[in-house]
Parts: C-alpha cells; structure tokens; sequence
C-alpha cells in the first residue's frame, strides 16, 4: 500500500486549518457560494437519484470539479472510500484531530475495489456509519445516514456522481441533502456554525485530491 508522504501530510494539514479558519470567519458572506463551489445551475436544480432517499424539503449542497480522466479511472478510487478502507482523501490530520484514526491510501486497493447495496461505510469509529442505498459501477454511490430513532428515518443524504464529459473527461459531483434544523437550540446553532464551513473544507480537498489522483492515474 501506498501512503502520502510526512510532508505532504504536514502541509495539507496546515493548509486545511488556515483554509478553515478563513472559511468559518467568512462564512455569513462567502456560505452561498461555497454551498454551491465548482456546480453549475444545472447541477445544482437537477434532482439526483440520491435525492429520493430524503424527504422534500431537505436542505441541498452540490459541489463539483472537473477532472480530466475517465469515469472508470475515478471510480476506481471512489469506491475505496471510507474509514478502515481508502481514507477520505481529504485533511487526514484533521480528521485525527476529530478522533478519526483514518489513514489516507495513494494507490488503488484490490480488496476495497469491492462494494454494494446495503453495505455499511463507516466514518467514524463511534458512531453508525452510512448506508450503500443506491449504487452503478462507474456512475454513482449514494448513501444515507439514518438518526438512531429508527421511527426517525433519514436525516442526510451524502452522493457521488460520475458524469462522463467529452474526450475522456468527467465531472464529479457531490451531493448532500440534510433535513433542516427545527428550532435548533443556541448550542445547536453554534455547532453549525463550525460544522458548515469544515464540511466544506473537507469535501473541497477530497474533490481536488481525487482529482489530483485520477488525473496521475491516468497519465
């Protein structure tokens, strides 16, 4: 297995903390555009097959990235992703500063190549993780996390989608539609305060870090 360089885990980690602390300092201005980075209208109107798993009037994030690779040659990194499988290919000291033990992986794994319909990916290691509901080889994964009430249902749904573009090309795009805070407590509120802007953090560097991956992969 292939792991990124002490240097490159350094620097990333730096970078991410800088990045979101300018992120959450300028959230109230900057939170519309960043809810939407990389997406177009389109995308951002489209209603995904992930987005059936939720009820309406869900809150939608949609964020994308061009990458100049084919759809097979990106899948076969998405569909690593997780905890105890490829990582999240995003901050890994962050992720371990939240108590994710994750270990980000360089190269493609055989035994994480494998995925399915009800599988459970995990994200953290005390909590549940979330459920494969919907998945096409080289097209999309989506996923679902459900509130422990069972009698609850879902409470998010979190995609990734593979859209073919021209001369071997594709777009990523990530989807996330969350129920809505019913008169959220203060701390609850001062929780999302911090939490929206790292999700962007996060999901920003595992777009640029997948693409950065099957763009060398492609080579």
């Amino acid at each position: 297995m292939k792991f990124r360089s002490q240097l490159r885990y350094i620097l990333e980690g730096i970078e991410g903390v800088l990045i979101f602390c300018s992120v959450t300092f300028t959230w109230p201005v900057s939170k519309h555009w960043l809810y939407c980075w990389g997406s177009t209208p389109d995308e951002r109107e489209k209603v995904w097959p992930g987005d059936r798993f939720v009820s309406p009037g869900f809150d939608s994030c949609t964020r994308a990235i061009d990458v100049n690779a084919s759809a097979g040659a990106v899948w076969q990194w998405v569909v690593q992703f997780g905890l105890d499988r490829a990582g999240f290919y995003s901050y890994e000291l962050l992720e371990r500063l939240g108590g994710i033990p994750v270990t980000n992986l360089e190269c493609i794994e055989p035994a994480f190549q494998s995925l399915a319909v009800g599988d459970n990916i995990r994200l953290h290691p005390k909590a549940p993780g979330v459920v494969v509901e919907d998945l096409i080889s080289e097209k999309h994964i989506c996923t679902v996390q459900y509130d422990m009430d069972a009698k609850a249902g879902a409470i998010r749904s979190w995609s990734i989608y593979i859209e073919p573009g021209v001369e071997g090309s594709c777009r990523l795009v990530l989807r996330s539609c969350h129920k809505p805070l019913h008169k959220p407590s203060f701390l609850r509120r001062l929780g999302e305060t911090f939490e929206k802007p790292l999700d962007f953090v996060m999901e920003h560097r595992m777009l640029r870090t997948l693409k950065r991956l099957s763009e060398i992969d492609n080579l």
